[in-house]
């Protein structure tokens, strides 16, 4: 049989995976939430970075807000293969696991299914829609449901945390802080970004958003093997062979049995989920480092749902090597906190500068970018200060038609050497300087940049070939090697 081959995205992709047990601990349900429903997750490895952070806070700029202010269709309503598969009927085999799991849900454990609906609730449409910018099927909603019943400080014996159960290697590969700072694992909004990216290189890896979910539950490596051991890609057909781990073919069935009841809760017993109940929640930027207490004299905001909404500031300060912070805030004191934040910046934290070490400067250069719904090649070129041809170039494109979730490289292996020479040493502006280039940072402004290296705004557009003043984190800038 011929298979269609591996995307060379595999190849960044195929470290060693593992599967754990999840026990997620609460104050609330510690013997009755995942722990009951879920056998295994994913345990991801650390990598290359698939993500860069400032990606992460890109896509909650550019995209979500918009989607998640905006009206969200129900989940299932797309056409994607799950769905399809549910409306054409279950392959039997499948089917009576399905309804097993739905029996389960709706009487052997249907107090502890309650709660997970209610807790998923408030996070519901932030979810769907940011599943459905990066092209996953919202139906992947109830995936976060068996990971974690949507216990935001969930953790497994595998070091494993947060809605979506990422370990710390693959949270960061899918640019989410985890230092002695901050965790972002345990941030809703931030993990859920990461997940969606994930899922969706998973389905770019395997055309197949069942084998998708598969390997997000025992890992690429194992699925893969799965797939040559059964010499075939089709995911119900690696289930009659048997060819996937015990816990993966029971892992699918738990998801779309979650999907089949939380579509219709009555049906099956349960209460529809009150969205009003709940508190909904809004992203501000913030000035720091900044202690959480700050911003609530300042602003009025109870510090007790400063504290909520943002779980994954380990001591409750923005971090330390952050001049600006997205937090969370109840979108019940928005309005109050834009009329009050004007002296938050007075309240900065004061710390002890450290020399950056080259591995975190690496980290966090912008070498590849992730095409996002709407752009095309010329508008990712000019943001990067690369002509159409270049771009296309380093990426070997011989046309400029560009898909949304595909990664394209933006530097070369020269600048990326060049850039990092000139970030990771203390006299980092004489290098930049020497080196002709210079990668924009938190707070950077055109005219600061060009004042730097003694052009004008101007000189520096041209060169660039800049059309407007505004500049991103990350973006590479020439600039004048005489300045």
């Amino acid at each position: 049989m011929k298979f269609k081959p591996f995307s060379p995205l595999m190849l960044s992709l195929a470290f060693t995976f593992t599967a754990c047990s999840t026990t997620p601990k609460a104050k609330e349900d510690t013997n009755h939430n995942t722990a009951d429903l879920d056998d295994g997750m994913n345990s991801v490895s650390s990598g290359p970075a698939e993500v860069n952070p400032d990606e992460i806070d890109d896509s909650i700029d550019q995209e979500l807000q918009s989607s998640v202010d905006g009206h969200v269709p129900e989940i299932g309503t797309e056409d994607d293969e799950i769905g399809k598969a549910i409306s054409q009927g279950l392959p039997v085999e499948i089917n009576e696991n399905v309804d097993r799991w739905i029996d389960y849900f709706a009487n052997k454990n249907h107090d502890a299914f309650q709660r997970f609906l209610d807790r998923g609730q408030p996070y519901k449409k932030m979810i769907v829609a940011t599943l459905r910018d990066s092209g996953v099927p919202s139906e992947l909603y109830y995936l976060a449901m068996i990971e974690s019943g949507f216990v935001l400080n969930a953790h497994s014996s595998a070091s494993a945390k947060g809605f979506w159960q990422f370990i710390p290697g693959s949270g960061r590969r899918y640019g989410l802080r985890v230092d002695k700072f901050v965790d972002e694992r345990v941030d809703p909004w931030r993990a859920t970004v990461a997940a969606s990216l994930y899922l969706a290189d998973l389905n770019n890896v395997f055309n197949s958003w069942y084998l998708a979910m598969a390997a997000y539950n025992a890992g690429e490596g194992r699925i893969m093997g799965a797939i040559m051991r059964g010499k075939t890609r089709d995911f119900w057909e690696l289930v009659r062979k048997k060819a996937l781990p015990s816990e993966t073919m029971d892992y699918i069935p738990k998801v779309l049995a979650a999907y089949m009841v939380g579509k219709n809760p009555e049906k099956y017993g349960f209460r529809v989920p009150d969205a009003a109940s709940h508190e909904a929640f809004a992203g501000v930027t913030v000035p720091g480092p900044i202690n959480l207490k700050s911003i609530a004299d300042e602003t009025t905001i109870p510090l007790e749902s400063l504290l909520k909404f943002n779980p994954h500031l380990k001591s409750g300060v923005t971090p330390q090597d952050a001049s600006t912070y997205k937090i969370w805030i109840p979108k019940s004191y928005e309005r109050s906190f834009r009329e009050r934040s004007a002296n938050l910046a007075e309240h900065r934290v004061a710390v002890k500068a450290e020399a950056p070490r080259l591995a975190d400067v690496d980290s966090k250069l912008r070498k590849f970018h992730r095409v996002k719904r709407g752009e095309n090649l010329n508008a990712i070129a000019s943001k990067y200060g690369l002509s159409i041809d270049e771009l296309k170039e380093l990426n070997n494109l011989r046309s400029t038609t560009v898909f949304r979730g595909q990664k394209l490289k933006v530097m070369s292996e020269g600048t990326q050497k060049a850039v990092a020479k000139a970030t990771a040493k203390p006299e980092a502006k004489v290098a930049a300087k020497d080196d002709g280039i210079y990668r924009v940072r938190r707070g950077d402004q055109l005219h600061g940049i060009a004042k730097k290296f003694g052009m004008s705004v101007a000189e520096l557009k041209k060169i660039n070939k800049l059309q407007r003043n505004g500049v991103k984190v990350g973006q590479i800038l020439r600039v004048s090697k005489a300045g």
